[in-house]
């Protein structure tokens, strides 16, 4: 009977081991992107005090593996295209589009955020 028991535990404790973790602690090894990430926090401010600060927003998510990040816009009158950057900051040159994406995650939006998430 112990002999049974053995591996049975050994696999529950091998399957919590391998979960995925989506703890946003993941977001390039900070706790909160958006504060601890100084050219991202700059960004948050710097939509902020657009006048159209209503309909931005960021997002976080993986690409090829990858953590990103991404000034979106929910303007309904307004073009805008989806550019990642990479957590140094850096544009990335891949076209994209969102079906490219996994996980997204908005991060930040406006106190008086025009967007819809649901």
């Amino acid at each position: 009977m112990k002999k049974s028991i053995l591996p049975f535990l050994l696999c529950i404790i091998l399957g919590f081991a391998c979960q995925d973790n989506n703890d946003p602690a993941s977001a390039c090894g900070v706790n909160d992107p958006v504060e601890n990430i100084p050219w991202l926090k700059q960004l948050a401010e710097n939509s902020a005090n657009e006048s159209s600060d209503g309909y931005s927003y960021i997002a976080q998510a993986k690409f090829n593996g990858k953590r990103v990040f991404y000034l979106g816009s929910c303007c309904p009158f307004c073009n805008w295209s989806l550019r990642l950057l990479d957590c140094e900051g850096n544009l990335m040159s891949d076209e994209v589009i969102f079906e490219d994406l996994e996980d997204t995650e908005i991060i930040w939006k406006p106190d008086n955020s025009q967007c819809s998430f649901d």
